[in-house]
């Protein structure tokens, strides 16, 4: 019976996809579909924009911790298929307390993010980027912070299969280079294995394996599974994205995460840009 069900709903969902894939795609639409990808964290996609991140972590023993990062990334092309692009991310952390004994309320600046990198596309469905991010020990307090200074390199590709299905792997190592007084060394590697479908109506849906292997403690494996939603607008050109990820096997004293995310892209930046050339 199940299995009849199936069957009777492939048709529908074919019909649905083929709405999603038009004969002809406008350039408008063409940026549409970029920025949806880019929201669900694309690095082969470079756009100027600034957005709001708030991440809610809950953790084992009731406590929870809200990080709202402002952020902006500003690109600028060097030739037709390359961008260039710098980054910032400046977070405040709020931890709120549980029910472990001596944990405490806290709030403060965090640790900012500064990030250079690069993103080429070798054809219509084939896009690589890559970049270095610093991140420096700001925190006003030494237990919001990590008080180290860690370089993280990015390496990403990109492969729309469809032109409502991409595929996007990417890998980020991390290892800090310097520690303040306080701070334990990093060491470790985050796999990312999304899969982006492009949906009618300018909405997105993206699932998402995340592996880690933290080499200063045994090569420990972590495993995550999040699922995110995307919607862009066309005017105002604002994105809206929420997710949730759930730490599996290695996951620590992490229940869940949360992010929502805002996002503003600069299209008259980017139109001026394109007329120069």
């Amino acid at each position: 019976m199940r299995g009849t069900m199936v069957l009777a709903l492939i048709p529908t969902l074919a019909a649905w996809l083929h709405a999603a894939e038009p004969d002809a795609i406008s350039n408008n639409e063409q940026v549409v579909s970029d920025e949806l990808k880019e929201i669900q964290e694309d690095p082969s996609i470079l756009k100027r924009r600034i957005w709001l991140d708030t991440e809610w972590n809950h953790f084992k023993g009731g406590s929870s911790e809200v990080i709202p990062t402002s952020a902006a990334l500003w690109s600028w092309p060097v030739s037709t298929n390359q961008d260039w692009g710098v980054r910032i991310k400046v977070p405040l952390e709020l931890h709120v307390a549980g029910d472990t004994a001596g944990d405490v309320d806290k709030q403060g600046l965090g640790d900012i993010k500064l990030a250079a990198g690069t993103a080429y596309r070798f054809s219509e469905s084939w896009r690589a980027g890559g970049g270095l991010e610093m991140r420096f020990p700001s925190a006003t307090r030494d237990d919001l912070g990590n008080d180290v200074w860690r370089l993280q390199e990015l390496g990403a590709v990109a492969w729309d299969a469809t032109r409502w299905l991409t595929i996007n792997p990417s890998a980020e190592y991390n290892q800090s280079v310097a520690q303040e007084s306080g701070g334990a060394p990093q060491h470790y590697l985050e796999m990312y294995f999304p899969v982006s479908f492009i949906l009618p109506l300018h909405w997105s849906v993206t699932p998402r394996y995340r592996g880690k292997i933290d080499f200063e403690n045994d090569n420990c494996w972590t495993h995550y599974a999040r699922l995110a939603v995307a919607k862009q607008l066309d005017d105002p050109p604002i994105g809206f994205s929420i997710s949730i990820e759930k730490p599996f096997q290695g996951g620590g004293t992490k229940e869940f995460q949360v992010n929502f995310i805002t996002t503003y892209y600069f299209h008259l930046a980017e139109h001026r840009t394109a007329e120069a050339r």
